[in-house]
């Protein structure tokens, strides 16, 4: 059959979104080019491509089968791109964390689907297209949603070094840009799948609480392939926890360094994960940063979203990660419930306090597929927009007022980076990665949004008496694969 997988163009011009390679679609191109299908993948997002433009590429291409895959935060993206395909393709497919995490509900928001995929792609889209050469013959494969069929769970592939290799060869390469990146040409790698931990705000959904981890050779054998074939100089491990095994680390580390390889690289990690003699390591094997789930400031806050992990661990690890020379990310989680003003600024204040290089700011929203979904599905608050989310308006999970917390997100984001030594460091990795271009769409989106009129209920909103104790309910933050990228375990 022929196949086009699609990552859709951005929402509209001033989208904030992040230049990277669609991992997930590369994966499922590269299994279904080996069972023998004609395979295009059309990045029309890194491309700049308008709605028009995509319109018009399927509309000259008239696919057999279009595949999509989306997150939560964006599932308005995908079901426009369906929408505008569905006269010009034989049948629509939808894969990722928001189908898997919906289920049959995701073709109630997207009527023009065929199908659906729940859980890792590769085998199941491989099955489906087989299913729909036979004329849907039998019961759908394992994996796949179908309107008025049972949908049969797929268990995930354990040997996960068995899979086939994302087809780069088909992604714009030369176009993706990272702001965090120290040298240009980026690439992407997953190296495990899975999470054995227990936060509340994190869709496992299509992967699982099982941690499948690929062995050092295979990884580094991909590697070298990114290196030498592709001629990309930057990685961005996209593991939910590249350093759950420290032994598993340390041979990476020591195999790209027997191997001579000259890349740099991210990962993401827990901070009860690292020590000074691992991170020494990664930094003589090429690691230029390490992105912390921080999360909070504040010990009640870290108990009530389930992170085992305690504030002195996150000051020991940033400590460690500055003294081997690495630069360092903090995903943080403002207004969680329990919290007042007062521990939100606490936890701002300690982000500086650790020396944290960067600092990603969110809301805590409780995204389907995760814990915190299934306790507050029916608990939705008024969207607090932050300009580095993908969706247009987040419901966000918090006792404070709305107008409130976007008052202090702001504070937060204007404060921690409008001083001369973060600005310095944006622009001399913005300049290094190549990401000029990156930066400045950020900029400007980060000062539309500072410079927005406050809500009219702010003010009052911040005068209120101060408010006592805390609710110790079960509560919530952002996801990684079902909501925001880029969020460590």
């Amino acid at each position: 059959m022929r196949v086009l997988l699609a990552r859709p163009p951005r929402r509209d011009s001033r989208d904030v979104g992040l230049s990277v390679p669609p991992l997930g679609l590369a994966y499922v191109a590269s299994a279904l080019r080996d069972a023998g299908h004609a395979v295009e993948l059309i990045d029309a997002c890194v491309l700049g491509w308008s709605w028009r433009d995509f319109e018009a590429a399927v509309r000259r291409r008239r696919p057999d089968v279009l595949g999509l895959s989306t997150m939560t935060p964006v599932a308005d993206i995908a079901a426009r791109a369906a929408r505008i395909a569905r006269p010009h393709v034989g049948r629509i497919v939808l894969g990722g964390p928001h189908p898997t995490a919906v289920r049959h509900a995701v073709f109630d928001q997207v009527p023009e689907l065929d199908a659906a995929v729940a859980g890792e792609g590769e085998d199941t889209a491989v099955e489906l297209l087989s299913w729909w050469e036979r004329g849907s013959a039998g019961p759908p494969p394992p994996g796949v949603l179908v309107p008025g069929r049972p949908l049969v769970p797929r268990v995930p592939r354990t040997p996960v070094q068995s899979l086939p290799w994302p087809a780069r060869d088909l992604l714009p390469n030369d176009r993706y840009r990272y702001l965090f990146a120290t040298r240009p040409g980026l690439a992407t790698v997953i190296t495990s799948r899975g999470c054995p931990f227990r936060c509340s705000f994190c869709d496992k959904s299509v992967s699982g609480s099982r941690w499948r981890a690929r062995p050092p050779g295979d990884v580094v054998d991909e590697l070298v392939h990114i290196e030498r074939d592709l001629g990309l100089s930057f990685v961005n491990f996209y593991d939910d926890n590249f350093t759950l095994s420290r032994r598993r680390v340390v041979g990476i580390c020591e195999e790209m360094l027997r191997r001579g390889l000259r890349l740099e690289w991210k990962c993401e990690g827990r901070v009860d994960g690292v020590d000074a003699e691992l991170l020494a390591l990664m930094r003589r094997a090429g690691c230029r940063m390490v992105a912390y789930g921080v999360e909070s400031g504040n010990a009640e806050t870290l108990a009530l979203l389930r992170k085992d992990i305690t504030v002195e661990q996150t000051r020991r690890a940033f400590a460690e990660t500055r003294a081997a020379g690495l630069r360092s990310l903090a995903y943080i989680i403002l207004g969680a419930p329990g919290e007042d003003a007062t521990d939100v600024r606490r936890t701002i204040e300690f982000c500086r306090e650790i020396g944290a290089s960067y600092v990603q700011f969110s809301t805590l929203s409780a995204m389907p597929g995760t814990p915190l979904f299934a306790a507050h599905a029916n608990r939705v608050g008024a969207g607090v927009p932050n300009p580095v989310d993908g969706d247009l308006a987040r419901p966000t999970l918090t006792d404070l007022p709305a107008a409130e917390l976007q008052h202090l997100l702001r504070q937060a984001w204007v404060g921690f980076y409008l001083r001369p030594r973060p600005l310095a460091r944006l622009a001399r990795d913005a300049w290094r990665s190549g990401s000029v271009g990156e930066a400045i769409r950020l900029g400007r989106a980060l000062g539309r949004w500072a410079m927005a009129g406050p809500d009219p209920t702010a003010a009052a909103a911040r005068g209120a008496p101060k408010r006592r104790g805390r609710d110790r309910a079960r509560p919530s933050p952002r996801p990684r694969p079902g909501g925001t990228p880029g969020h460590a375990a």
